[in-house]
């Protein structure tokens, strides 16, 4: 599915539904809105409006730490389980203004607050989620997810990930706390990006690399030959002139699977 990930997005299709609540609240005033008195009344029930502008765009930016982490792949019964947040926050927050500012200190219940959960919230799911859905889906961008070949690395910073080929992912080495990705790019060249991540948490995104060293984890399905014996033995590919240690520890595993 498509995702909302443009933060000037969010704000805009955040006010589009805005001003189609106030709409809905102020001109059509259902759940008996007409019979509400108040000096301030426009003003008051527009408060809805942007309340659930707001909420919609604080809940998206929540979605964006989901999408990156999941490599950018938004999926139907993400979109649904984020739906069933938002509709429960925007309630939530929508309630608090209801007894605080509109009803001027109504005391807080827990029948009052299930009842407009149930019905007003509830209520108003199927002319108010429709709509958003649209623009999510108009305003959204979609990835499609790579091919079974395709693998994902991705880090602990902000912003790194690494989608590639399987064929195409040569090793990576340990440096402190970071790890040397070493690939072939487009161009059939040898070339390395820098993540901060361990090998263990990149054993657990990538479980058919083998470990050749304590340093390395190899790709056995790229590698080109093994040169020496058991005691200094190195691995070389079959693209580039990269060569990388292979320990005694290592040296049987990674031979046999090379058979």
């Amino acid at each position: 599915m498509h995702f909302l990930a443009s933060q000037k997005r969010r704000i805009l299709v955040g006010l589009i539904l805005c001003i189609y609540l106030n709409f809905i609240v102020i001109v059509l005033q259902p759940f008996d809105t007409s019979q509400f008195e108040a000096d301030y009344k426009t003003l008051l029930l527009s408060g809805y409006g942007i309340l659930t502008c707001f909420v919609f765009v604080i809940h998206g930016s929540i979605e964006n730490i989901w999408y990156s982490r999941f490599g950018k792949i938004w999926l139907v019964w993400y979109e649904i389980m984020t739906t069933i947040t938002f509709c429960f926050l925007a309630g939530t927050v929508l309630y608090l203004y209801n007894v605080y500012i509109v009803n001027e200190g109504k005391s807080l219940s827990t029948g009052g607050y299930l009842n407009f959960l149930f019905i007003t919230t509830a209520g108003m799911v199927p002319v108010f989620v429709p709509p958003m859905l649209y623009l999510r889906q108009k305003f959204g961008e979609r990835i499609m997810p790579l091919s079974d070949n395709s693998i994902t690395l991705i880090g602990e910073n902000k912003n790194e990930i690494l989608k590639l080929e399987k064929e195409t992912l040569l090793f990576i080495k340990a440096v402190e706390n970071y790890i040397e990705i070493c690939f072939i790019d487009k161009t059939q060249k040898v070339t390395s990006k820098t993540f901060r991540q361990t090998l263990s948490n990149v054993c657990e995104q990538l479980p058919f690399l083998q470990k050749c060293h304590r340093s390395y984890l190899v790709n056995t399905g790229t590698i080109k030959e093994i040169i020496g014996n058991s005691q200094g033995a190195k691995i070389t590919f079959s693209v580039g002139d990269k060569e990388i240690p292979l320990s005694k520890t290592y040296y049987k595993d990674i031979k046999n699977s090379l058979l």
